[in-house]
């Protein structure tokens, strides 16, 4: 399906494609606006987020065509990606899809191992819990686990704008994305393949995608530059937008 997008930046720019993150919107990316005007900026909603309609049950694999087709439709070729969590989970499958349609990679405070067990069960209980109070119930815990503790008192506005994206969100497309997460499988036999430049960029107090991951992706990926965003948990764009930004720009005009 066809996604609502997001687009800023020079038309004639070189495109990059910003995949948001759970479960937020192509809003989450304001942050990086003016410092990507160069580009041709393009961050859709994934499906059932932001402006863009539910169609459920889905899977990444859905999301993924999602995104192909949107930008088949825009007539762009091959891009940029950069992804934040869900969105680098959607990345990193369509770069194993569709590597040809890879100009390069930035995942952000991601990950390429499945979900275990345990995971499994919190996301099944997040399930319940946006069942039974909505997204409001759910917002405050979710942010307690994912922002850096510093945050709170640091940049308070950044909490807080998190906190109106995810009230803000379909709880049905939260049920469905968080069922989809579980579902996911791995992709950390395609690392390996990969020929095209890797930005790993992570939080530094990431509580929900620990430096380890991280870690672990830079070790498969040939070539692949990690670098950690300080003051930040798992969302350094919103969280640390300076050094964020400072970090990607620098990755994007190496290119």
């Amino acid at each position: 399906m066809r996604l609502a997008l997001r687009e800023s930046g020079v038309p004639t720019g070189p495109p990059v494609v910003f995949l948001h993150a759970f479960p937020l919107a192509s809003g989450m990316w304001e942050p990086q606006r003016e410092a990507m005007k160069s580009f041709r900026v393009l961050a859709p909603d994934m499906r059932g987020f932001g402006k863009t309609p539910l169609v459920a049950p889905f899977l990444i694999e859905h999301m993924v065509d999602d995104v192909l087709e949107t930008l088949d439709g825009l007539g762009v070729p091959q891009a940029v990606f950069v992804g934040n969590s869900m969105g680098g989970y959607v990345a990193l499958r369509l770069a194993e899809k569709a590597p040809q349609r890879v100009r390069a990679l930035v995942l952000c405070d991601s990950r390429a191992e499945a979900d275990g067990n345990e995971a499994r069960l919190k996301r099944a209980a997040a399930i319940e819990s946006v069942r039974a109070g909505g997204m409001a119930a759910f917002a405050e815990p979710f942010l307690k686990g994912a922002l850096a503790p510093q945050t709170w008192t640091r940049s308070p506005m950044a909490a807080d704008f998190l906190r109106q994206l995810i009230v803000k969100a379909s709880p049905e497309a939260v049920m469905n994305a968080l069922a989809a997460l579980a579902a996911r499988t791995e992709t950390l036999p395609a690392l390996s393949d990969f020929r095209f430049p890797a930005l790993i960029l992570v939080g530094s107090d990431d509580r929900l995608t620990p430096l380890a991951c991280s870690e672990t992706m830079r070790g498969r990926i040939a070539g692949s530059e990690l670098r950690v965003v300080p003051d930040a948990g798992h969302f350094p764009s919103v969280e640390n937008p300076a050094v964020f930004n400072d970090r990607l720009l620098t990755f994007l005009k190496r290119l």
